[in-house]
């Protein structure tokens, strides 16, 4: 059984199980590696699917404006 058979070809998650013979070593490390299918994929068109924002570049950060240490009071004799 290739990986694709038990792949969504929407979101790439693990199908469900037909049976307790399909939990193999192999299945385990892809859930943990892939998760599950939500399900409803096949519904969903894969353009429908969350595009990744691109970034804007905007003014680079600045640097945080750094005080000097205050002078220590100074007691005079008297």
């Amino acid at each position: 059984m290739g990986n694709e058979s038990i792949l969504c070809q929407v979101c790439t998650g693990v199908l469900p199980a037909t049976g307790k013979e399909a939990y193999t070593p192999a299945r385990g490390r892809l859930i943990l590696s892939n998760g599950y299918c939500e399900g409803g994929c096949a519904e969903r068109e894969p353009q429908a699917l969350p595009q990744p924002q691109v970034l804007r570049q905007g003014p680079p950060p600045q640097e945080p404006v750094r005080q000097a240490p205050m002078p220590r009071a100074v007691r005079l004799p008297g």
